[in-house]
């Protein structure tokens, strides 16, 4: 398999990465709803947390972790009234909250339609897809992965932290999941058309890997990715439902990470399904950067992957 390094300079600024949350909420009276604008913070950082606790704020919602080197937009959920507009900097980092409105509930993760980026090109990436993968790239995997594994051994605590870096083990079990999926249908692909148009190619970010469909042939790419419309690969947990074939992929996996689907049952980790390939629309080029949409969950950086590939095959 041929393997590249992924060397677009996808984050110089954080002007070249931005994300702007796209959410509806209706009126209500129990929470006060603002907008966050951040830059070079995690939306949890304990800087934006630590400030809103000095004002006396208990309950801080949000629908969605946001990228930290890039600047973002995005919706909180707060108990209490902070102001209509606070700003707040220091070395080098940037936030701003601006007063919306009142809502019934507290924002809770995936309660969003999607988000829309604004990637600087850096006059490249000339060709688009109609549709990326699904992967999880390295904000939800890298370090957090090795922690995740390990906690999921000793006994079930209710610290977030724990529990999001064994999300993140989870996470990578499901691309490793797909990955195997994504080299089968590409087998299957080549063999109905009778040519190998696709070829599986490894691209490698740092400590993070992922698998994608390669060809000079965008067309048969793109029908290739269509054609996974309707795919939902299981995020594992003892809830979840497997086929033969991805269940003997999993249960190899586990294996070799020496956990079982009981660990996930002791952390009452239900597990869910996610697809294999999300629509990508809204998209437009602009002198400097490229427009798009994608739903919830999705990582535009494994998007910007995929077209970067196109230039390298």
């Amino acid at each position: 398999m041929e393997t590249l390094n992924f060397d677009f300079p996808l984050k110089v600024s954080p002007f070249d990465f931005i994300v702007q949350e796209v959410a509806t909420y209706p009126e209500g009276e129990n929470y006060f709803l603002y907008k966050l604008i951040k830059r070079n913070l995690n939306t949890n950082d304990p800087y934006i947390v630590g400030f809103l606790k000095s004002l006396g704020v208990r309950d801080f919602g949000y629908a969605g972790l946001k990228d930290r080197y890039a600047l973002t937009s995005q919706h909180i959920s707060l108990d209490k009234f902070v102001g209509n507009k606070l700003i707040h900097r220091r070395l080098g980092k940037y936030f701003a909250l601006l007063y919306l409105g009142k809502i019934p509930f507290k924002l809770r993760t995936g309660f969003l339609k999607g988000n829309r980026f604004f990637i600087n090109h850096h006059n490249r990436l000339f060709s688009t897809l109609g549709y990326s993968l699904n992967y999880y790239d390295s904000q939800r995997l890298s370090k957090n992965v090795a922690r995740g594994r390990r906690f999921l051994k000793q006994e079930p605590s209710k610290k977030w932290e724990k529990i999001f870096w064994i999300n993140s083990y989870q996470s990578f079990i499901w691309n490793l999941t797909a990955f195997e999926v994504v080299k089968r249908k590409i087998e299957e692909f080549n063999k109905r058309r009778g040519l190998n148009l696709l070829k599986p190619c490894k691209v490698v970010d740092g400590r993070v890997y992922h698998i994608f469909p390669c060809s000079r042939d965008k067309t048969a790419l793109e029908e290739f990715l269509q054609g996974l419309k309707g795919i939902k690969i299981p995020l594992v947990g003892y809830k979840v439902k497997f086929s033969p074939e991805i269940g003997s992929i999993v249960e190899n996996l586990l294996q070799r990470g020496g956990v079982s689907l009981e660990d996930f049952k002791r952390w009452r980790l239900k597990g869910d399904y996610r697809p294999l390939v999300v629509e990508v629309k809204e998209l437009k080029r602009y002198p400097r950067s490229l427009r798009f949409f994608l739903p919830k969950g999705a990582f535009a950086t494994v998007y910007i992957k995929q077209l970067w590939l196109l230039e390298k095959v």
